[in-house]
């Protein structure tokens, strides 16, 4: 009789401590369903695909989704590939403008030679002689 007694005691007990909590001054407890979020009048309610990083990381509200977090890395991706191409064929252009501007001024030293030398040239075939 004492060991029946004594479990009801301990199952009553325990049974009613389960379900006693309390609550700091101005807060109330909640009974939560699954997939229930519990969200402070602070803080962004998210659910479970959220990643969380320390705060001001991405922006004011500290988090970021993480399926729009890698579609943001694809994009800076892409930005960061179309910038490196777009670096290589400006270093590509100038250097053709390099060569450009080397080839104009050869021709023009050249005119300038041959110029002088049919300028200066006494005879017709001193001028043909010109090269």
């Amino acid at each position: 009789m004492l060991v029946v007694l004594g479990f009801l005691v301990a199952a009553t007990g325990a049974h009613g401590y389960g379900n006693n909590f309390s609550c700091p001054y101005g807060k109330q407890g909640a009974c939560l369903d699954y997939n229930d979020k519990v969200c402070s009048s602070f803080a962004k309610c998210v659910n479970q695909n959220a990643v969380c990083f320390d705060a001001y990381t991405c922006d004011h509200r500290g988090f970021i989704c993480k399926s729009k977090f890698d579609n943001l890395a694809a994009d800076y991706e892409r930005v960061a590939d179309n910038y490196d191409d777009l670096a290589r064929n400006c270093r590509s252009l100038s250097d053709e403008y390099d060569a450009l501007i080397e080839e104009h001024e050869r021709l023009q030293r050249n005119y300038r030679n041959l110029s002088d030398c049919v300028a200066y040239a006494n005879t017709l075939q001193e001028a043909q002689g010109c090269d």
